[in-house]
């Protein structure tokens, strides 16, 4: 019978408050903004702009 093996591992992660509020500023939904901040959709212009006021970065499509 084999040893189980365990493995730590450390994560980082990454919380975002007032996201309902950002959205309604920005003009988007809060699962949209949600999906974009975490990398899992590409943000419009006009959306990276407000966000870039914000001071958060972001890839445009």
């Amino acid at each position: 019978m084999a040893k189980p093996v365990l493995k730590k591992e450390t994560r980082t992660q990454v919380v975002y408050r007032g996201l309902t509020q950002a959205a309604r500023l920005l003009g988007c939904s809060r699962p949209h903004l949600s999906y974009v901040l975490h990398g899992q959709r590409k943000p419009s212009q006009k959306l990276a702009r407000g966000l870039k006021r914000l001071g958060i970065e972001v890839e445009v499509a």
